[in-house]
Formats: C-alpha cells, structure tokens, sequence
C-alpha cells in the first residue's frame, strides 16, 4: 500500500480524495446520527438554465444579466436563453481545464491543456476589448484545480503547488506561495475564493478548500525579507466535523468542494448543500451534504431542506458592485440561482397557526424542529413561474414529499384537499366484511378438522392399542 500504483482498486478508490471524503464522513454520520440543519430564511431557489446536448465544467457571473459558461472546447455567453460563442479553443490546441471571471478585471481567465498532455498555457479574454492574450506557459506540473484574481495578480492552485502569477503589463514573475508535498495531491487546495479582491493583496481575504482535513481556511499572504510573496500562515474558518451548523464555534464541515465570496458571506458547497457563513454563524441554504440524487431525480422545492441536489461542479457569485442576492450553482443536472430575498411581514411568523392566519402568507413544515418556514405568496407564485417547466404553485399542497414535508397555503387562495367519498366505497365495505368472515369461518372449520383428527386417533389407541387402522379387502373365489 505503500506504492499508490500497487494498491488494489478498491483501496485506490477509497484513497482517492472526493471518495474517501465522503465514505468516512458519512459513514461517521451514519453512526452518531442525522445533524440537524438551521436554513437561513428567504432562501429561494429554481433552475436557471438546464442544457440540453451541451456539457458545461464551469460557469461565471457578473450579474443574472451577464453569465458565462465554458466546457472543455470554448467559453460561451448566455443571452435570453440562447448561447453565444465567446472562445474557441480548437481541437489541436488542446482542452479548456480552469475557468475563472475576474470582475475588477472585466475579463476571463482560462487554462488549456495540449493535447500532447505537457504543456499548460494561461490566458486572460477582456470582455470589452473581446480578444485573447496569453499570460503564462507551464511544463511539467498538473492542470490548475482552481484560478482567483486578487489586485493586479491571478492566484493558481495545483495538486503540486499554489502559485501567484503578476498580471502587471511587462511582467513575468511567478512566485510560489506555497507547495504541496503528498505525492497523490490530497494536501493541495481545491478550491479558491478572494473577498474584495479590488484592493490590495494585504487587504484581500483568500479563502481556500482544503480537502484532505475537510476543512475551509482563510490563508493569510504577504512579502518576506526578500520582497517574495508567501503564505504567512492560514487558519480555519470552518474545520472537518459532521456538518454541524449553528455558531462559528461550534459548525464544522462534512465534504466542502468549492468556495465563493459574497458581499461579507463566505458561501461554500458541502457534500450535496449550500451553506454560509455570515456574521459569526453558521446556516445551509439549499440541499443536505448526504441527500445526494442523481442528476435525473434532482428536485427544487420551496423549503429548502426538501430539496435534493445531484453533484455539485462550480459556484460563483455576483460582482461587489451589485446587490449581492444572487449566486448560480451547477450540478451535474442544471444551474440553479439561489436569490436570498429581504425579510416580510410573513417571515416573522414562527408557528402555522399565526402564519396562516395572516391572509398572503403561507406554510411548509418538515419532519425537524428546524424545519419550519413562514413565506409570502408573492414569493411563492414567483418562484412557482420560474420553474422550467412552470409549477401550479397550490399542487404542493396535494403532493407528499420525502421526509414529510408539507405545505399549508389556504393563506395563498390554494383549497385544502378533502376526502371526497369514494363512489364504491360501500361495494369495497361489503367485500372486505365477506372476506373477515371467510376468514373467520375457515379458522373454525380448521379447528373442528384437528379436533376431530385427535379424538379418532385416542378412540383407536383405547380399542385396539394402536394409532392406526388397517383395512383388508376379500374376494369370494369361484
């Protein structure tokens, strides 16, 4: 076992990071139990776009206007629903194997691999001046896991290394804040996110998956005695747990995969949820870690612990400028956009029977204590129409859902379903009283049988002393 190469594909499998990530931690949930999950309110979410033929590896956003997509061959524009080529990358140039949108840049950062497999090459597209130019070559090192922008350099992280490249016009300086020893890269960092990455590399915040301890970090650079940019140090936002929401203090992670920044929240993907930090605690948003679906079976429902997600690929978020509500998911089934709308009159109810009461209000509750939400009608008609393809909002009250969750929307003008009586439900009461009776019958006839089966065998041993009688038969001869 020594020897990765050598291992049996069983033990390489479960060695290999994403596996052995969750098998173990949620074989260790499994054990201690289900953690009980705390969603932040007004927490909405529908899908955005769900391709068709095409295979998108990750996506971009300046604002719900402005989305971008790329695959393994090009990066393309989504405009009312149709897509725009925005770079082709040719079938000899190689394959497309990191993907970021730098928002203080206006522009796109994008890394391909030759087809030969040994050389890397980084480019920025300016989304103004629409053109491609090449930023960096590598040889001899594994494709990025992750790209993030921060003041006037592009961070890249690798299974061997995590690097800062100078963007500056006439610069050609790489500097290697950090490398990573485990030959199979299960120390390297996963995933990368920078908080007002605008400012200077001193007042950024750089956020990091690290998927060997299952933990998120918060890496803390600056220059040494020589002028180098290195990694000072790192702690951790967010350490390896069962998944545990609640304070700061007390939340842990499950299987973190990718990280984002969101005006002050650092938003990050757990196992097959969403969750969030913000202001010293916390929540989920969407999703449970261990409920994961295949892409088929993925469902979105206005209680967001109803819903189930299939594997999660990429998250990203709205540029500082913007308001800031609004995040796109992709899973291996579609784009969801999460939107986290401001508080109404109706959230502040905590119980059904206040929330019903109020008229434009309705109710979803599940199976846990904290699975309990007051939502405005408005918000639900909203969210019904944005659902490809478009939902009767009232059908939720007709449907059973997994883990019990139901919905109460008589505040919404929805009728509450009845038991209308069955036409033939007094040929099925007949039916089922003919058949106790038969039953019934049966029994006792069966009792009578072995009554009588037992009083005929004493009756032989009491004349004859035997259990059994013989019969012989004889005929007159001629």
């Amino acid at each position: 076992f020594l020897d990765p190469s050598k291992r049996p594909r069983w033990a390489q499998f479960l060695m290999s990071p994403f596996p052995r990530v969750t098998f173990f931690s949620w074989a260790f949930t499994a054990v201690l139990g289900t953690t009980e999950r705390e969603y932040a309110p007004q927490t909405w979410s529908s899908t955005f776009y769900r391709p068709r033929e095409a295979r998108f590896d990750f996506v971009g956003m300046v604002n719900m206007d402005s989305v971008f997509f790329a695959s393994r061959n090009g990066v393309s524009a989504l405009h009312d629903g149709l897509l725009t080529p925005v770079v082709t990358v040719e079938a000899h140039d190689g394959d497309i194997t990191a993907f970021h949108l730098c928002h203080h840049r206006s522009s796109i950062f994008y890394e391909t691999l030759s087809k030969e497999g040994g050389v890397l090459t980084l480019f920025e597209y300016s989304l103004s001046l629409k053109n491609s130019v090449k930023i960096r070559a590598f040889q001899e090192t594994p494709p990025a896991t992750s790209l993030a922008c921060v003041d006037q350099l592009l961070l890249r992280a690798s299974p061997a290394s995590l690097l800062a490249v100078n963007l500056q016009p006439g610069a050609a300086h790489t500097s290697i804040l950090q490398k990573f020893r485990d030959p199979e890269g299960l120390d390297a960092l996963a995933s990368l996110a920078v908080g007002f990455a605008a400012d200077v590399i001193s007042s950024a915040q750089v956020f990091a998956v690290a998927p060997k301890n299952r933990s998120i970090l918060r890496l803390h650079l600056q220059e040494d005695h020589s002028g180098a940019l290195r990694v000072a140090g790192s702690e951790d936002v967010l350490p390896a747990g069962s998944g545990a929401d609640g304070a700061l203090s007390e939340a842990s992670t499950l299987a973190p995969q990718q990280v984002a920044w969101d005006h002050g929240k650092v938003l990050f993907v757990d196992g097959c949820s969403l969750r969030q930090v913000h202001n010293g605690h916390v929540s989920s948003l969407l999703g449970s870690p261990t409920e994961c679906v295949d892409a088929a079976n993925e469902t979105l429902e206005p209680a967001p612990w109803a819903s189930r997600l299939s594997k999660p690929v990429a998250l990203v978020t709205e540029a500082e400028a913007t308001a800031g509500r609004s995040l796109l998911l992709l899973t291996a089934a579609e784009v969801i956009h999460v939107s986290q709308r401001e508080e109404d009159a109706c959230s502040h109810s905590l119980n059904e029977a206040s929330c019903v009461a109020n008229d434009g209000c309705g109710w979803t509750e599940g199976h846990a204590p904290t699975e309990k939400r007051c939502f405005s009608c408005t918000a639900l008609q909203e969210w019904a129409a944005s659902q490809k393809p478009a939902v009767e909002a009232c059908s939720l009250q007709l449907s059973s859902h997994a883990g019990s969750t139901r919905y109460s929307l008589a505040g919404c003008g929805c009728v509450a379903p009845t038991l209308a009586p069955h036409s033939g439900g007094d040929e099925v009461s007949t039916i089922q009283a003919f058949l106790s009776v038969a039953v019934v019958v049966a029994a006792l006839a069966g009792g009578v049988y072995m009554y009588r089966s037992r009083r005929r065998a004493e009756m032989m041993r009491e004349l004859y002393g035997i259990d059994t009688a013989q019969f012989h038969t004889f005929y007159d001869r001629d």
